[in-house]
């Protein structure tokens, strides 16, 4: 057994090589504009409970935990649950305590993919208060089969939560689990954009305003 676990670790690092992360991921058009929130992590370190930050350029300060017992950090700096059903958890702080209008997630796995009915995304707010949302839309990016079970796979997620009022949130949280053991998470990215924030409509309405009397005046 030992053998056998130790052969899957070693074919999952290679393939996680070969993959070097996302394959098609879904990056909105908006993505690193203003009022906006980006965080990437394509190298873990820690496998079990501990706090793993965002090692991409330009991340927000979230963190991604991972609380399946037995998992281990790969070569390559994926990690992996060869016992147990990954069971992740993401958390961080909102953009000046405002609600986002969309959050789009991409995942990257190697293996058994994820319980796909089991991604969450819970906002809330300073008081405690919890709104949790499913996703709008789930999209296999791409999906090629991995020789020792399960695939290779880069899945999106998105939520359209513009309809959503009276709430603002502080923080959120996703949740969400393999599908079985032997799941390897090789990259993950989140995207989250918000209502411009009030500074910028100040400013917008001035210059807008300062326009109209330039106009008058010519």
């Amino acid at each position: 057994m030992k053998a056998f676990a130790s052969s899957l670790v070693a074919a999952l690092s290679v393939a996680a090589a070969a993959q070097a992360g996302f394959t098609n991921p879904l990056i909105p058009s908006w993505a690193g504009g203003p009022d906006t929130q980006t965080a990437t992590w394509e190298t873990f370190s820690q496998a079990f409970a501990g706090g793993n930050t965002p090692d991409g350029p330009g991340s927000s300060p979230f963190t991604l935990f991972n609380f399946a017992p037995g998992s281990l950090i790969t070569s390559t700096g994926n990690i992996y649950s060869p016992t147990s059903a990954m069971y992740i958890m993401v958390v961080g702080a909102t953009l000046d305590e405002r609600s986002p209008l969309e959050v789009v997630i991409n995942a990257s796995t190697i293996g058994f993919p994820i319980s796909y009915p089991s991604m969450r995304l819970t906002m809330f707010d300073a008081l405690g208060a919890e709104q949790e949302f499913s996703p709008t839309v789930t999209e296999v990016r791409s999906d090629v089969p991995f020789g020792m079970g399960g695939s290779v796979q880069t899945v999106a997620f998105s939520w359209d939560l513009s309809g959503v009022t009276a709430f603002n949130a502080a923080g959120f949280r996703v949740d969400f689990r393999a599908s079985a053991p032997n799941m390897s998470l090789d990259a993950f990215r989140m995207d989250l954009r918000y209502v411009p924030g009030p500074g910028a409509a100040f400013l917008g309405a001035l210059a807008a305003l300062v326009g109209v009397r330039v106009r008058r005046r010519a």
